[in-house]
């Protein structure tokens, strides 16, 4: 069927619904020359001329990007109520999704490919970094704008879209007041313009989900929550949460994840060379394609809404003065979800970590509360000494006003008796005297009163 009712769209031949990013719907379609091309609709209404110019300008830096690494664009529709972004289709799978899928079977992606996928996004962004003509921002680097083949080609997409969902954003009015922010950097969620640090801080994020199994900024719920606590960047550093990687790995990423741009002078081009120099890339997209071809079909039916929900927080305190690290379980270690050879060498019918679906909660349930005794012994399971109490200092009671139970207080001395400057008897004197003082006066009124006797 024809894509649409607008004359920009006629030309197409619309296949089938990919997404909808927010307010705005991607399609697959089939071009008149009978290629595959990916459709972003921006928006369906009057366009302003400044806008207009702004898009073109947009896409017209994009056009230059010519990697293998990156999805390439092919035009910009752009008319007078109308502008959509039409990009080459790689068949396969979002990351987005991907990362979903393995966080829904409680395991991580192996670590091949975790740096494999990496070393794309890298290459990508070390190429649009590197233009002639000055840097080109991604600004929206994410699990969701990076596409994976089936055959494990990896390519990053939506360079551009940011910025230009951004720039008809007013046109489509408010959006969803309880939607949370895409993740950022600190200097972007305080208002700053995106650059090409910008882009080196979300790839470390990328790197903090791929590599422990947890999102970052996941534990914040709320809006605002969520947009102050990327403002100023607390991330948890590679060294803690996998202190298994090699040290230049963990070194320069950490680096990456400065919450200071201006400390944050760490290039894209550094942080590939250190996962080019730390890992066997090529086994890390077999690994990868592989790991496609075991969860193809699920993939390709959908994403439950479990694995939507299923997404771990980061959140990793800094140790208390006994060495232990407050809630623990919070750090991914690397047995704390599964990964790697045993996933990658059992059978491709079988799920080495899958839970049996009669066990998965339901969605209401894995959003429940945990029971105290339930992450407790979690906790204790990860690092027993968690569980360690050190011995108490010595206790006394303070308020001998507070209730007793079972006998007299403990420790408490007998409160001291009032203390006052004058005693009960004193005042009795005082007051006597007083009275007596007064009958004096009044004799002595009425003798001056009633005068000498003739």
């Amino acid at each position: 069927m024809i894509l649409g009712v607008h004359p920009a769209l006629a030309s197409f031949t619309s296949l089938q619904e990919l997404s909808t990013h927010g307010k705005h719907k991607t399609v697959l379609a089939k071009s008149k020359g009978g290629s595959l091309v990916a459709i972003e609709i921006l928006v369906e209404k009057a366009i302003p001329e400044d806008t207009s110019r702004a898009l073109s300008h947009e896409a017209s830096m994009t056009a230059r990007l010519e990697h293998e690494a990156v999805v390439r664009p092919k035009a910009l529709l752009l008319e007078a109520d109308f502008a959509a972004i039409v990009t080459e289709f790689l068949p396969g799978v979002s990351l987005q999704r991907l990362l979903r899928f393995a966080t829904g079977r409680g395991v991580r992606m192996p670590d091949d490919v975790t740096w494999y996928v990496l070393s794309r996004v890298l290459a990508a962004l070390a190429h649009a970094h590197g233009m002639k003509d000055g840097p080109l921002v991604h600004g929206g680097i994410s699990p969701e704008s990076v596409v994976v083949g089936w055959d494990g080609t990896t390519k990053v997409a939506d360079f551009g879209g940011a910025k230009m969902r951004s720039l008809v954003a007013p046109l489509l009015g408010a959006g969803d007041p309880d939607e949370l922010p895409r993740l950022v950097a600190p200097e972007e969620a305080r208002g700053e313009k995106p650059t090409a640090r910008s882009d080196v801080f979300c790839a470390a994020l990328l790197a903090v989900r791929l590599a422990t199994g947890r999102t970052p900024y996941a534990r914040f719920k709320r809006k605002a929550e969520r947009m102050i606590a990327m403002s100023e960047g607390e991330v948890a550093r590679l060294a803690k949460t996998r202190p298994d990687l090699p040290s230049a790995v963990k070194d320069v990423f950490d680096r990456a994840l400065d919450p200071d741009p201006a400390k944050r002078t760490v290039t894209a081009q550094e942080l590939l060379d250190a996962v080019k120099g730390a890992f066997d890339l090529a086994k890390g997209q077999a690994a990868l394609a592989k790991v496609l071809e075991r969860w193809r079909d699920g993939l390709e039916k959908g994403v439950t809404p479990w694995e939507k929900r299923a997404s771990l927080s980061d959140a990793a305190p800094e140790p208390d003065e006994s060495g232990v690290v407050p809630g623990t379980l919070a750090l991914a270690t690397p047995e704390d979800r599964p990964s790697g050879d045993q996933l990658l060498a059992s059978p491709p019918d079988s799920e080495p970590f899958e839970l049996d679906k009669s066990s998965v909660p339901t969605q209401e349930t894995a959003l429940a509360a945990t029971g105290v005794d339930v992450s407790l012994s979690r906790v204790g399971a990860a690092v027993p000494e968690a569980l360690t109490m050190p011995p108490l200092p010595p206790m006394r009671i303070t308020m001998p006003s507070l209730p007793v139970y079972g006998g007299p207080p403990v420790n408490v001395a007998p409160p001291p008796p009032p203390q006052t400057t004058v005693t009960g008897k004193g005042w009795a004197i005082a007051i006597f005297a007083v009275f007596a003082l007064l009958i004096v006066a009044a004799v002595m009124l009425l003798k001056w009163l009633s005068g000498p006797v003739h």
